[in-house]
Formats: C-alpha cells, sequence, structure tokens
C-alpha cells in the first residue's frame, strides 16, 4: 500500500491529463461500466460542515474500489484560515479486497473538478470563447480556470471581486501561469455582459448574478453547491439556458440550481438536456448554435474521484512513487 500526498499527486497529474480521465470516467458511467451509488452526506453542528461518503467500483482491468472521505466545511477559510475540504482517497483491489492505496483528496478533488468544468467546455462552450468572468478564487477557482484554458484559447478574465483577501495573489499567480489578463471588479454586470464564459465556484447559498444580464451565446459552469437549498445561479439563468448536469439521479437530489426554480414551478426536470456523459457518447447533442445560453450544472461525483486516482495510481506504480505504507 502507497500513500500520496498532494506534492505527489502534483508531480503525477497535470490537467490535459485529468481533463482526459474525467471525460472517460462520464462516458463510463453513462455505459454502466461503474457502479456509484448515491453518496452519503452526513451534515455536523459546526459552521454548515459536513462529512461526505463516496464509493466506486470501477470494472475496468485492475478492478478497483475506490472510496473518498472528505469533510466540507465552507466558512473554513474565513473562520480560521484553512482548506475548505479535506480528506481521503483510499483504493482497494476489487479482486482480493486488498488495500492499494491511500491519497491525498484536497489536490484530487479540484483537479477534478476544474476536469469536468473542462471536459463541458470541450462539448458545449463556443470555440471562439475569449472572455471569461469568474466568481471564486479558492483551489476550484484556480482548477476551474486552468482546465478552462486547457480547453480554450482565453484571452482575458474577470474576477468579480468578494473583498476575499485571496484575490490579488490569485490574480497575480493566474496571471502568470495561464498567460491570461486578469481583471479584478466589483462590476459583475459590465463583466457578465463583456465574457464568453461564466464560472460559479463559490460556497454562495445565493444567486451570484442577474441571468438577464447573459449574452446570447454564453457558458455557465456551476460547481459550488452541493445542497438543496443552496445556488449560484439564478431562476433566469435556467430558464434561458440549455441545461446539461454531470448525473441526473444526484441533480435531483443535491442540485439547488435547478431545484429551487422546479419548486418555484418556473422549470420542470424536463429542462434538462442531458447527462454529459450522453453528449461524450454523442447519443445526446450539446450545444447546437452559437446564439444558445449553456449551463453546465456539477454536483461532483464519485466517478470523478475514482477514475482520476485510479489514473494516479497506475503512473505512481509504473514510476515508483509514493510511500510504501505496507
Amino acid at each position: 500500500m502507497i500513500y500520496l500526498g498532494k506534492d505527489d499527486l502534483k508531480e503525477l497529474l497535470n490537467m490535459r491529463e485529468a481533463i482526459e480521465l474525467v471525460e472517460k470516467g462520464f462516458l463510463q458511467l453513462h455505459q454502466q461500466k461503474v457502479e456509484m451509488p448515491a453518496r452519503s452526506v452526513l451534515s455536523g453542528p459546526f459552521y454548515d460542515g459536513s462529512l461526505l461518503y463516496m464509493p466506486v467500483l470501477i470494472k475496468d482491468e485492475p478492478p478497483l474500489f475506490v472510496t473518498k472521505i472528505i469533510t466540507v466545511y465552507p466558512r473554513n477559510q474565513e473562520l480560521f484560515g484553512q482548506a475548505a475540504l479535506n480528506g481521503f482517497l483510499v483504493l482497494f483491489d476489487a479482486k482480493n479486497g486488498l488495500p492499494l492505496a491511500i491519497m491525498d483528496a484536497s489536490f484530487l478533488t479540484a483537479i477534478r473538478t476544474g476536469a469536468a468544468g473542462g471536459v463541458a467546455l470541450k462539448y458545449l462552450a463556443r470555440r471562439e470563447s475569449r472572455v471569461a468572468t469568474l466568481f471564486g478564487v479558492g483551489p476550484q477557482g484556480r482548477t476551474q480556470l486552468e482546465a478552462a484554458c486547457t480547453v480554450l484559447n482565453l484571452e482575458k478574465c474577470f474576477v468579480i471581486s468578494n473583498q476575499d483577501p485571496r484575490e490579488e495573489n490569485f490574480a497575480q499567480e493566474m496571471a502568470e501561469r495561464l498567460g491570461l489578463n486578469i481583471i479584478i471588479t466589483e462590476d459583475k454586470k459590465t463583466a457578465i455582459r463583456s465574457s464568453d464564459l461564466i464560472v460559479a465556484a463559490t460556497t454562495s447559498r445565493v444567486p451570484l448574478f442577474d441571468g438577464s444580464w447573459l449574452r446570447p451565446g454564453t457558458h455557465i459552469t456551476a460547481i459550488g453547491s452541493f445542497k438543496p437549498e443552496v445556488r449560484e445561479l439564478d431562476s433566469e439563468t435556467i430558464k434561458r439556458s440549455k441545461v446539461f448536469v454531470d448525473n441526473l439521479a444526484a441533480a435531483r437530489e443535491e442540485a439547488g440550481d435547478l431545484i429551487i426554480p422546479i419548486q418555484e414551478g418556473i422549470i420542470t426536470w424536463e429542462k434538462v438536456a442531458a447527462e454529459i456523459g450522453e453528449v461524450i457518447a454523442g447519443d445526446k447533442k450539446g450545444r447546437e448554435n452559437p446564439e444558445e445560453i449553456t449551463v453546465f450544472k456539477s454536483v461532483g461525483l464519485a466517478v470523478q474521484d475514482a477514475i482520476v486516482a485510479r489514473g494516479v495510481y497506475l503512473k505512481a506504480r509504473k514510476l515508483n512513487s509514493g510511500l510504501e505504507l505496507l
């Protein structure tokens, strides 16, 4: 059994590889080549914290059981200066049940979520998209922007200021890393009306912007909320958009961005055009014309973690990386 920490994982996995793996995971989920029960979420009594348990069986050789166990505390940065997400992934040989690896979950969760956004952009965004607006400057904001630059030729990104002390460092770091013109602004309306791509990667419990500001052809990726009472997108955004999800069953339970407008009577579940795996497989269409507004709503799936963890584990064994525990 090996341990792979954050530094090991950064050496073993880049964003382009993560996007390829997550795309494969979405496809295999659609093709029923993996088993993924609904994740368990246990809400705690402190600071809106939750414990998530996310198991998957991957049937490809070598077959693996992969489980992610994480805590999500959205106020950790504000209250304690600590990461909002903490935990581990554990891999088992599905043939004999022996443990194979344990991995840091914070890095893998951030990169696989960014990769999911990248997969969605590949199929739903306009190829000529050049300007983005980003809500959120945490680890998820970093990987979403990196994935967007991996898939698209972005030139400019508006970072919406929330008076977060990390914003200046974020802008400087990402501008240097990605070669982007990054502008920190509080003017959400102007930013969104100027953008081809909107990314919402926050812990907000209420909508971040007015959907009437969106111009035709915009794509929106929303990954921050995973509880039915929480949303980043308003009902107008959903009403105007062609909506795609990572998994419909999970969205029905957890996607407040969709559940709330359904409860309001504004849309029904028929509003969801497809799961992204159906689009990847060619069974359903993604973007059909340059004027469509598209939304990819992701609540985050265990298969994303599992398929990326499997890829990293196989690469680590090949390169003799990681710390031997057993």
